[in-house]
């Protein structure tokens, strides 16, 4: 009985290079992102891919949420932070927002934003109540974001 639900995962289409590409992409992509601060850590990217497929696609959606997992260990941030300013828009938002949007393109690029902005917002918050500094306010967060929605709008 167990393993049919296994049978009804691996049927989703995905191969075994697709699979073991998705696992590395999950775990070695935030290292990369804690060592060179140039590379974008695509919070809101892993975000909309988790909303987006948290009832199609389980693989992508448990995939998402580990990478925004790993990503809070290896950039020494609050733990399921982002996880949890995602479950939120998804909660709160996502559906109004997709009787909204009828545009694939635009609601992508609407969710990525949004979930941006609100989980950098709500780090500042945290900054500011704890008296740390986890993310500094620069142009590097800028280019973060707009590298953010471009990956998200070309996919």
């Amino acid at each position: 009985m167990a393993f049919r639900n296994y049978n009804k995962f691996d049927d989703e289409g995905f191969g075994f290079r697709k699979k073991l590409f998705l696992f590395l992409f999950v775990l070695l992509y935030p290292m990369l992102v804690s060592i060179y601060t140039i590379l974008p850590p695509l919070i809101g990217l892993a975000g909309y891919i988790f909303i987006v497929n948290i009832d199609s696609k389980k693989i992508y959606s448990v995939s998402a949420f580990f990478y925004l997992v790993n990503l809070d260990l290896n950039l020494t941030l609050p733990l399921f932070f982002s996880t949890a300013v995602t479950i939120l828009i998804l909660i709160f938002v996502y559906n109004r927002l997709k009787l909204l949007i009828r545009c694939r393109v635009c609601l992508i690029f609407t969710l990525i934003v949004l979930i941006d902005f609100i989980y950098y917002i709500t780090l500042f918050v945290y900054d500011f109540i704890f008296n740390t500094s986890t993310v500094i306010g620069d142009i590097l967060l800028v280019y973060y974001i707009v590298i953010d929605i471009l990956v998200g709008v070309m996919l």
